[in-house]
């Protein structure tokens, strides 16, 4: 996307963050490589909270090695925070964080802070030359109007949409969740394969059958490793996203929006493994920011629901999926019509 733009100022390469991420980030750390002067790659992590600076700086730059290609780096905060003097906040992790970029060849080229009401220079500290900036500054930006003229948009998370169903469905679903072994595993993966290859299939009573299948905890369990067809047969390897090749992501796309018409029939208090599908498979594409909503939604459906709880982890540790640090594997979005 940015081959054939030219980004002349900080509020455009602001500007650029949101699009290229899906959505504007929260309490995170944005982390671009540089080329000499064109874009590389962009890193969301969340912000450090109480990880130790050396620690984050380095699982940071372990990920943006992996643009074999950048000469410098970006960085941009996303936060509310001040520092204990009232002044810049993580200014410990930042340090820590330059350090290990300038070992990497691949050195701290500007930082920019962006808050609530405005933005700033964050390595500046004279006042006078590095004044705040409102916020208007970035979408009124050149590069956010091109961004828009070539079919760009901040599209944000989707939500699941209210349940409107039977209040007896609840029971329904229940009374599908499978009980033995191996014929109603493999009856649910088949099921989940034959509508994975074509949702048009899917009806109100595949839709029960299925819902059910996804609240017996390990059958879900093979239904989520199930979407991805490159990953070894280890589950724990399918989860963290270890694949021997690029994943058919047209198949991933499929199983989230099978999730959400999923829940469509499903009532709250049994719609978190769909939830936990939706937020893994962003994980995978290099979403945190949509996995970790995905992930608290889920535990707000189901309290303390463990698989989110624990996938969760891997966004709060700031873990980014093997298969989104490949370029040759990584996600690219579907051609706009």
């Amino acid at each position: 996307m940015t081959e054939s733009l030219k980004f002349s100022g900080p509020a455009d390469i602001l500007a650029y963050i949101p699009h290229t991420l899906g959505q504007e980030p929260e309490e995170s750390f944005v982390l671009l490589t540089l080329n000499g002067k064109r874009l590389g790659a962009t890193l969301r992590v969340d912000a450090p909270a109480e990880a130790a600076p050396a620690d984050y700086a380095q699982t940071l730059v372990t990920y943006l090695c992996a643009d074999e290609n950048a000469t410098g780096t970006i960085l941009v905060i996303y936060t509310d925070e001040t520092g204990p003097d009232g002044g810049r906040p993580y200014r410990d992790h930042v340090d820590a964080l330059s350090n290990e970029l300038a070992l990497a060849d691949m050195p701290l080229k500007d930082a920019w802070i962006i808050t609530s009401n405005h933005w700033r220079n964050y390595l500046c500290t004279d006042p006078s030359c590095c004044t705040e900036q409102p916020l208007e500054a970035i979408t009124d930006s050149n590069g956010n109007a091109a961004l828009i003229y070539t079919g760009s948009n901040i599209t944000g998370i989707k939500e699941p949409a209210p349940f409107t169903g039977d209040p007896d469905t609840a029971e329904a679903i229940t009374s599908e969740i499978p009980q033995g072994w191996p014929e109603d595993l493999e009856g649910a993966r088949a099921l989940w394969e034959k509508i994975l290859n074509d949702p048009a299939t899917l009806t109100a009573e595949s839709a029960r059958e299925l819902a059910g299948a996804f609240q017996h905890p390990t059958v879900r369990d093979y239904l989520l490793a199930d979407v991805i067809t490159t990953a070894p047969e280890q589950f724990t390897s399918v989860i963290l996203g270890v694949v021997k090749g690029r994943p058919d992501w047209a198949r991933v796309d499929r199983a989230q929006e099978l999730a959400f018409e999923l829940m469509k029939s499903t009532p709250e208090g049994q719609r978190a493994p769909m939830l936990c599908l939706i937020g893994w498979l962003d994980w995978l594409k290099g979403k945190s920011s949509f996995a970790a909503r995905y992930f608290k939604l889920a535990m707000e459906d189901v309290t303390d629901f463990r698989l989110a709880a624990l996938l969760a982890e891997l966004v709060n540790r700031g873990l980014v999926a093997d298969v989104a640090r490949n370029k040759a594997t990584a996600y690219t979005p579907p051609a706009r019509n």
